[in-house]
């Protein structure tokens, strides 16, 4: 249970650099947390209802905000651990383009989720194909959602097709 716990918290790490959005040291006062200037309006811990994790298959109380607490700036995040895989749920202002135009990023493959522009890609080190990324469009940004075999599993199913029902059964819990 620790491997899959510290594995997640890599994927996370990751998912922030793959989007294309790293951040850069600054200096001067932090912002306070929360949806100021910068900041995702979406918390996916607040914002999706535990009836919606469980039809897709995450247990409630195994949720994890942040990357072992910590706030990432210009990101919400949130993981939630199922039977067989895990599913993180990232929030950003950063918009598709910045996704699709990450070198880290392959195999994009357009998606329509809730009627929204979406898209499905994969990450260029994952060679084992345990991982797949939605992203979808909202006005302020875009939400990501991963899904992530746990490592030695063979997945059953292929990532994307879980990661785009997934989708389909969260968007309406994500603004527009």
């Amino acid at each position: 249970m620790r491997w899959r716990g510290l594995a997640g918290v890599g994927l996370a790490c990751g998912a922030l650099m793959l989007a294309g959005c790293g951040s850069e040291s600054v200096a001067g006062e932090a912002e306070p947390v929360g949806a100021g200037s910068g900041e995702p309006v979406f918390s996916p811990c607040d914002d999706i209802p535990d009836e919606a994790l469980r039809a897709v298959g995450m247990d409630p109380a195994t949720e994890s905000r942040d990357i072992l607490g910590v706030k990432q700036p210009g990101w919400n995040l949130c993981r939630w651990n199922g039977p067989d895989h895990i599913m993180t749920v990232f929030a950003t202002t950063h918009g598709l383009d910045d996704v699709r135009s990450n070198k880290r990023n392959t195999e994009f493959a357009p998606q329509l989720i809730g009627g929204r522009e979406a898209f499905t890609y994969r990450e260029v080190s994952d060679e084992d194909r345990e991982s797949c990324d939605v992203a979808i469009g909202t006005e302020r940004g875009a939400v990501l959602i991963r899904v992530s075999y746990n490592f030695g599993d063979r997945p059953a199913e292929d990532p994307c097709q879980v990661a785009v029902r997934s989708a389909q059964q969260l968007e309406p819990s994500i603004p527009q």
